[in-house]
This record gives C-alpha cells, sequence and structure tokens, in this order.
C-alpha cells in the first residue's frame, strides 16, 4: 500500500521534467520551447493524474501542484523576457504563445480544483448531517 503512495507522488513530480526532456537540444529559440502538442499531452495526463489523486485522497493534488507550479513558472519566464520572448514570438507566433499560456494557467488550477472539489464534498456532508 506504501508502494503505491510513493510510486503515485514520484509519478506527480516527475511529470513536469518529461516535456522538458522531450524537447530537443539546439541552437533556435524555438527548438529549446516544448512543442504544442506536448504542452497539451502534458496538461490532460496532469488533469489524469489530479483527478486519480483526488479520488484517494483529497490533497494528494497539491502534492503534484508543486513541481507543476514551478515548471509553468519557468516557462512563462521564458515567455515574458523581452529578448526571449519577442525570439519565441518571431519564429513560432502568436497562437503558441497563446496556447502557452492557456495550457499553464490550466496546469496550475486543476490539481487545485480537484483537491478542492474532493474536500468539499466530504465537507459539506457532515455539515449537512449536523444541520437535519
Amino acid at each position: 500500500m506504501a508502494v503505491r503512495r510513493i510510486l503515485l507522488v514520484l509519478t506527480g513530480w516527475t511529470l513536469p521534467a518529461a516535456s522538458a526532456l522531450a524537447a530537443p537540444i539546439a541552437t533556435g529559440m524555438a527548438e529549446r520551447e516544448p512543442p504544442a502538442p506536448v504542452l497539451w499531452l502534458t496538461l490532460l495526463t496532469i488533469a489524469g493524474l489530479s483527478l486519480a489523486m483526488s479520488c484517494r485522497r483529497w490533497w494528494l493534488p497539491l502534492m503534484l501542484w508543486v513541481p507543476v507550479a514551478f515548471a509553468v513558472s519557468l516557462i512563462i519566464a521564458e515567455l515574458a523576457d523581452p529578448v526571449i520572448g519577442a525570439a519565441i514570438r518571431e519564429e513560432l507566433g502568436g497562437f503558441y504563445v497563446l496556447q502557452a499560456d492557456l495550457c499553464a494557467a490550466l496546469a496550475i488550477t486543476v490539481p487545485l480544483m480537484f483537491a478542492n472539489m474532493r474536500f468539499g464534498r466530504g465537507d459539506g456532508a457532515k455539515n449537512r448531517s449536523r444541520l437535519g
């Protein structure tokens, strides 16, 4: 039982590093950024892991949130930089920046949303039984 919990937590912590490892190493600015399908696939994986983790315990998605927030901050910092961000917008276009921002925002909020849904569900049932 404890081995499953450890594996689940380790999987959640290594997930944000997967997109960085999938990007090829090259000299161009655009080649250092993860492709848009990798961003969306990572977002879907984070959502799936958050759902599975929240079904186990309401606080487990919060453990996934910390590394995801760190990885998102690295991506957003590059896009917000005046020199690097301008080069990325020139090479990949504004639609890529929009997709990256949307995936980053959703990746930050999805684990919190699932944790809140599970926490609120258990809390509300207890409060209703006391009132009735």
